[in-house]
């Protein structure tokens, strides 16, 4: 039986939910680049997905788009299922002239854009089969070794070029994001990383996973998927709060296995004197820096 105290191996993510300057402007990255398909829009929102599943809802309204180095999102993941899924996305990018990045982490391979609002995606491909283990110096410095050996930093730059090579000489680029994308993890800036893993760990039930001051991560999850909430200190003294009417998080959404873990997450709510507001199979609440997030039964 699980720890009542620990979420359940079919915990997910669902809809993260952004703020927007302009929805129009927008979309021209989310569905124009990136390839999710439009479920449904109006002035005041519109919402995106893959293979029928909400993926992301963007919310007009914001005034000004998010700074860099903003406490708030640094990006969300929708993770893909096969490489040559990574391949086409990356086509789109090239082509679409929009600046982007592509880093190789080891445990996965990764694109990575913004919107004109400021917020922060990636594009993942996981590939922890080419992890042997993970070592951690006196000091605190994180080195991936690789199965063959070599040690990583998981912070290398991509091959772009070898990635497009799993899309053959045909010359075709699929237009649309992959049916089976999800939404893999959530990152965000932090001022007080361990502040937060007392309550995505103490209080949520997620699993810790790396917790490195010197790093600049933390992270949690499941024990099926380790990385779905990170939070990074990366920019140090440069960190600033959001300017009033800026764009970015709005809420992202945690998806349970059953009501009774939803019960369970809402007794230790309130054992934590947490404010929380339950309406049916669903409860919403904030971290202790203020990122609000929802948490559902699934298919409810």
């Amino acid at each position: 039986m699980m720890d009542e105290g620990l979420l359940s191996q079919a915990t997910r993510l669902g809809p993260v939910h952004l703020k927007v300057t302009d929805i129009p402007s927008a979309l021209t990255v989310w569905r124009d680049t990136l390839g999710l398909a439009l479920a449904g829009e109006d002035a005041a929102q519109a919402e995106l997905g893959a293979g029928g599943r909400t993926l992301i809802v963007l919310h007009a309204g914001a005034e000004v788009a998010l700074p860099q180095k903003s406490r708030d999102l640094f990006h969300v993941a929708i993770h893909v299922t096969t490489r040559r899924d990574l391949a086409h996305t990356a086509a789109r990018l090239k082509a679409s002239g929009l600046r982007y990045s592509a880093q190789d982490h080891l445990i996965s391979e990764s694109l990575y854009v913004s919107d004109p609002s400021g917020n922060g995606i990636e594009i993942c491909f996981d590939t922890p089969e080419r992890l042997l283990r993970r070592e951690v110096s006196p000091s605190g410095r994180v080195s991936l070794i690789a199965v063959d050996g070599s040690a990583h930093s998981g912070l290398e730059p991509l091959n772009i070029s070898g990635l497009l090579r799993d899309l053959g000489n045909s010359g075709h680029v699929e237009p649309r994001m992959a049916q089976d994308a999800f939404i893999g993890h959530i990152h965000l800036r932090a001022r007080a990383p361990e502040m937060l893993m007392k309550f995505y760990l103490g209080v949520l039930g997620f699993r810790p996973h790396i917790q490195s001051r010197s790093f600049g991560m933390f992270d949690c999850g499941t024990e099926r998927r380790p990385h779905m909430v990170a939070f990074n200190i990366w920019a140090r003294d440069e960190l600033r709060e959001p300017p009033p009417g800026a764009a970015g998080l709005d809420h992202f959404t945690i998806e349970l296995g059953s009501a009774q873990e939803l019960g369970a997450v809402q007794r230790r709510l309130e054992a934590a004197d947490i404010q929380a507001k339950r309406d049916g199979r669903a409860i919403s609440t904030a971290d202790p820096e203020g990122n609000r997030l929802r948490l559902v039964v699934q298919g409810a």
